[in-house]
């Protein structure tokens, strides 16, 4: 095996008398991985709305509540998500199971402007 000169790479230092090291074949590398119980988390079939005037939160959560604070928690912007004169709620059992604590953060999409032209 060659060496890169440090003229190529600025990163690799020069090592000539160096060569590098013989890696095992694919077939001798065998993952080491701990037997063990899998990894469990709490599920839910309820996903709530919560709706503001120009954002929607939709969480998975098992009430009310836990969906405000949940979405209290994850929302950047800072909305007061726990109050319910800032976001309505709703929520819907569905048949699919749901990782509590997923929650989506979105903006309704803005009305186009009215660009009627003015004779």
């Amino acid at each position: 095996m060659g060496s890169v000169s440090a003229k190529q790479d600025p990163f690799v230092a020069e090592a000539p008398d160096q060569s590098l090291p013989d890696f095992a074949a694919a077939t001798d590398v065998a993952p080491e991985v701990p037997v063990g119980q899998p990894f469990a988390v709490r599920e839910t079939h309820r996903l709530y709305r919560l709706k503001t005037a120009r954002f929607l939160a939709v969480v998975a959560a098992d009430t009310e509540d836990e969906a405000r604070v949940i979405a209290a928690r994850e929302d950047a912007l800072g909305g007061d998500w726990r109050d319910p004169e800032f976001a309505s709620a709703e929520f819907e059992d569905t048949g699919d199971v749901h990782v509590f604590g997923d929650v989506v953060i979105s903006a309704y999409a803005a009305l186009p402007a009215d660009r009627s032209k003015k004779s």
